[in-house]
């Protein structure tokens, strides 16, 4: 009786074991960035909302998590705690935008500058949200 103990012990311990290792390993792998990844679509910032707002499960389908590239007008540029920034895309709607998250900023577009930005779509909470952002091309009215 004393073995059947120890030997349920010990598999109780290598159970743990391993439980704390896929946890750990889940708990640091990396999130993919979308600087890395090849655009699936790329749509307009107005036609991506104007997606969303007629059919959001229509769109969400389509849309979620796949890497957008959305060309548009910057509305405005909200600088977010840890050097995060929020990059919102004019849609023709005053109380809609799409909104792309950059974690790592490379660039301050200006407002009213028309920029292509790719990231991972998120889906529709009155906005349209694009997060981990990377600039496909920073500044169109350059040329560039």
């Amino acid at each position: 009786m004393r073995k059947a103990k120890k030997t349920l012990l010990i598999f109780a311990l290598m159970i743990a074991a391993v439980a704390v290792y896929l946890g750990l390993k889940a708990y640091t792998v990396k999130v993919p960035h979308a600087s890395g990844q090849q655009v699936e679509i790329a749509i307009s910032a107005t036609d991506l909302f104007n997606a969303f707002a007629l059919d959001e499960v229509k769109a969400g389908r389509k849309f979620n998590d796949k890497v957008i590239e959305v060309v548009g007008s910057v509305r405005e540029v909200s600088p977010r705690p840890e050097g995060r920034m929020n990059v919102v895309l004019e849609t023709g709607d005053p109380m809609g935008a799409v909104v792309c998250e950059f974690t790592e900023p490379d660039e301050v577009p200006a407002v009213g500058s028309a920029v292509a930005i790719k990231g991972f779509c998120a889906g529709f909470n009155l906005d349209v949200l694009l997060q981990r952002c990377a600039f496909t091309r920073p500044n169109l009215d350059k040329g560039s």
